[in-house]
């Protein structure tokens, strides 16, 4: 890595990890953040390059970060909601875009919110079925069969 990134990660350490968790908590995305705060940064831009160098300088960063991105999700549906609640007849088309858009990215952070029906596929093999039943006949015949003497008798003839 350049000296660059090395100095927009020294910046981003600057600007705290619990300052940076707590905006993505409150519903903002990394992105933003970083466009939000490039005016600041060396040479006035975040870049994903930095973040990442960022998130792996201190060990467990990336897990609590993780953490953070399944937590940030209950916002991020809460501003569905609230969008949804607020939408007025001249709003509604782009306000339904908003939801849906919030929507998904919920339930990329978190499976909570997947909201998809889930398809199961069960196979099954007619053999398999034929084979299963001829061993519970096999079985239940042999349950049956009792054991016994037995002489055999000729009709007499007069």
């Amino acid at each position: 890595m350049g000296k660059l990134t090395n100095a927009r990660a020294k910046w981003l350490e600057e600007y705290g990890e619990e300052k940076m968790f707590e905006r993505i908590l409150s519903g903002e995305t990394v992105r933003g953040i970083m466009f939000s705060n490039s005016q600041d940064a060396p040479n006035g831009c975040l870049s994903w390059a930095s973040w990442y160098k960022w998130l792996d300088a201190v060990e467990g960063r990336r897990e609590r970060y993780n953490e953070v991105l399944r937590n940030a999700a209950h916002a991020i549906a809460a501003r569905a909601v609230e969008t949804a609640q607020a939408s007025t007849p001249e709003t509604v088309v782009v306000d339904r875009l908003k939801v849906d858009t919030d929507k998904w990215y919920a339930a990329k952070l978190n499976d909570q919110y997947d909201t998809r029906q889930r398809d199961v596929n069960v196979n099954i093999s007619i053999n398999d079925l034929h084979a299963q039943a001829a061993a519970l006949m096999s079985e239940e015949l042999e349950r049956e069969i009792v054991d016994a003497e037995y002489s055999v008798v000729e009709d007499e003839e007069d």
